[in-house]
């Protein structure tokens, strides 16, 4: 595994990026918590067991929110 990748580089990356509430949204704060908690070693996050349909949620907002932003990205750059 490339270093770059390593799970500690990207949680160090990840909370570098954040910028509360500039760059957050509810979604993406509680996609961060539950990647905080499983890389703690904590090997399962209650939520997930207890409401996955609210975690399922979260996850959807946070990747339609990155997919939009990244097909704006394109046409802007395709001019």
């Amino acid at each position: 595994m490339h270093p770059a990748n390593k799970l500690q580089n990207v949680r160090r990356r990840v909370n570098r990026a954040r910028r509360f509430p500039t760059n957050t949204c509810p979604a993406s704060r509680h996609l961060h918590i539950m990647a905080d908690c499983l890389s703690m070693g904590s090997k399962q996050y209650p939520m997930l067991q207890e409401d996955p349909e609210h975690c399922a949620g979260s996850i959807y907002a946070v990747l339609e929110a990155l997919w939009k932003l990244r097909t704006e990205l394109e046409r802007k750059e395709r001019g």
